[in-house]
């Protein structure tokens, strides 16, 4: 199969069953004005092994940056953004070589 993007205007994943590529495999990126306001969750599902990072981009950044956070991003975990500056976009994936085996479904919803 193939990494697939799974978009709605009410959610943003990316379903990742194959190894990524050196730029790895990411949900569409995410922001305020996508949700106009509300609070963002982020989700992990699907069983699949592997190690998920979220990443964030403000305006001002050339390149995403990993979110620092003690949330733990194993399968069925289902937690809030809380940083919701106007500015800045989400996304969630896994980085070339993060990958093990199975399907793992990352994103966001709102």
């Amino acid at each position: 199969m193939a990494n697939t993007s799974l978009n709605s205007d009410r959610y943003r994943y990316i379903s990742i069953d194959t190894a990524p590529g050196a730029s790895g495999a990411w949900s569409d990126a995410v922001s305020m004005s996508a949700v106009k306001g509300g609070p963002i969750w982020f989700s992990r599902r699907g069983g699949g092994n592997g190690t998920v990072t979220i990443q964030y981009k403000t305006k001002w950044d050339t390149e995403w940056r990993d979110l620092t956070t003690d949330v733990d991003l194993a399968d069925g975990v289902r937690c809030i953004l809380d940083d919701m500056g106007a500015g800045v976009a989400w996304r969630a994936g896994i980085k070339s070589g993060g990958y093990t085996d199975g399907t793992i479904i990352v994103g966001f919803d709102w």
